[in-house]
């Protein structure tokens, strides 16, 4: 057993007795050089074991001899196996993304997915201490910063990389001498790749003409740039609490002025870390990207909206700014609402909830639900969103007014007026969520039943 594995482990408390640990294991000396370190020392540290495979098919038959052998070390050592087999090229086109970035995604979401069957637990992953190099050399020819350059970590949320500061030469000597099998990838082996040339090329150039152990020394700068970091995200998160307003899955939204008192550097870090509370991680975001986004928070106008990067935007409206991640726009929608029976509307994800009520038993004072003069209702009732051209004489007034026009004054941004709930009857919209009934439907002293409505969540 690599006693450098067992000490990161201990030492940064990256696995914990009972744990279930899942593998990424491609066949290739790393990740078989982590297998056989892992299943030494589950019994000794007392962790389950399990292992993930994912045959991206572009290798033909090599890949599906990599597939074979990993089968194989699994079964013989009664490791519990995952396999996947889907093509990374044609993933790619249906994500419309780089065939690497496919290929993470496909990866990583495989691997909970077979980590949530587990139980929950930790994904481990080979990254060893020359990939590290290599990655930070990459970031430093595309320009990044500080976060670029601490590169991986040890442990980031559900990930571990046990073996992060393992040099590729101390992994070779031990699968050597313990006469432990391992896959080739040939792609590996050319230059083909911008990754492969760093490795092949730009390395040995520099440790023959500058720095023998550059590897070594740019693994321990993505050290201090991590210690930094975390510095720099302790202070972001607090300025981020500070300027948001709200934020759920899709969207979170920050106070406009509160970013404007802000540096520019400080902007720009808020604005990443709302993306990287969306979408898990910042891949793909450059600096460019932020640059822009900063300079919209500086010059950016009510109603303007500009993609981002990968499906993200940002949107200024009034006193906000918004980062929102796409999401399928919402179709026109229309129910039937019939008092007395609970309506799940799926594409606004609420519930209306209708009854018809003795006029003398309703509590008008109730700012949850709404009450409508049932005997004014014309027709039959639906729950629909908005269509062109809508309108509605809002109560207190005489005269109409378009539904647009209306969540114009209620600063409403425009991502969510579809989901916004109407109810109609065959002739008028008797009410918008979160605005006023229409005017002729108000309750009375000469009201006998009244329409009360209330709406609710998805599972409420």
């Amino acid at each position: 057993m690599y006693n450098l594995v067992k000490k990161n482990i201990l030492e940064k408390k990256l696995i914990n007795a009972g744990d279930n640990v899942l593998i990424g294991l491609s066949g290739g000396p790393d990740s078989v050089f982590l297998f056989h370190n892992l299943r030494e020392l589950k019994e000794e540290l007392s962790f389950n074991l399990y292992a993930s495979h994912i045959n991206h098919m572009y290798r033909g038959k090599d890949a599906q001899h990599d597939e074979d052998f990993v089968r194989n070390l699994c079964a013989r050592y009664g490791i519990k196996l995952f396999v996947k087999r889907k093509h990374a090229t044609e993933y790619a086109r249906e994500l419309k993304v780089t065939e690497e970035e496919a290929g993470r995604i496909l990866r990583y979401g495989f691997f909970r997915e077979n980590l949530k069957e587990a139980g929950g637990g930790k994904i481990a992953v080979a990254h060893n201490l020359n990939d590290q190099a290599e990655t930070v050399l990459q970031r430093i020819i595309r320009g990044s910063g500080i976060d670029g350059l601490s590169a991986m970590s040890f442990a980031k949320d559900d990930l571990i990389r046990p073996m992060l500061n393992v040099p590729r030469s101390e992994i070779e000597k031990y699968l050597s001498e313990n006469n432990y099998e391992f896959c080739i990838d040939i792609t590996n082996t050319q230059a083909i790749y911008g990754r492969n040339k760093i490795r092949l090329n730009l390395i040995p150039y520099l440790e023959e003409n500058y720095n023998p152990n550059i590897q070594n020394t740019l693994f321990r700068m993505s050290e201090a740039m991590e210690r930094d970091k975390k510095i720099i995200e302790k202070y972001i998160g607090s300025k981020f609490t500070e300027a948001a307003v709200s934020e759920d899955k899709n969207k979170i939204m920050l106070s406009l002025p509160k970013l404007k008192s802000l540096e520019e550097g400080e902007i720009g870090r808020i604005i990443r870390f709302a993306i990287e509370k969306l979408k898990g991680n910042t891949v793909n975001l450059e600096m460019k990207h932020v640059d822009y986004a900063i300079q919209f928070v500086r010059e950016g106008k009510t109603g303007k909206k500009i993609n981002l990067s990968q499906g993200f935007t940002v949107e200024i409206s009034y006193d906000n700014f918004i980062v929102s991640k796409s999401t399928e726009q919402i179709p026109d929608f229309m129910y039937a609402l019939v008092p007395g029976i609970r309506l799940y509307i799926p594409e606004a994800e609420k519930t209306v909830y209708s009854k018809i009520i003795d006029a003398s038993e309703a509590d008008l004072k109730d700012k949850d639900s709404i009450n409508l003069d049932y005997d004014l209702v014309k027709g039959k009732l639906t729950a629909r969103n908005r269509r062109a051209g809508d309108s509605m004489v809002p109560c207190g007034t005489t005269w109409n007014k378009k539904i647009k026009d209306i969540f114009i004054d209620m600063k409403i941004p425009a991502e969510e007026r579809d989901r916004r709930i109407i109810i109609a009857d065959d002739e008028n919209l008797l009410w918008l969520e979160g605005f006023r009934i229409h005017n002729n439907y108000r309750v009375s002293s000469s009201t006998k039943k009244i329409l009360n409505i209330t709406l609710g969540r998805k599972n409420e």
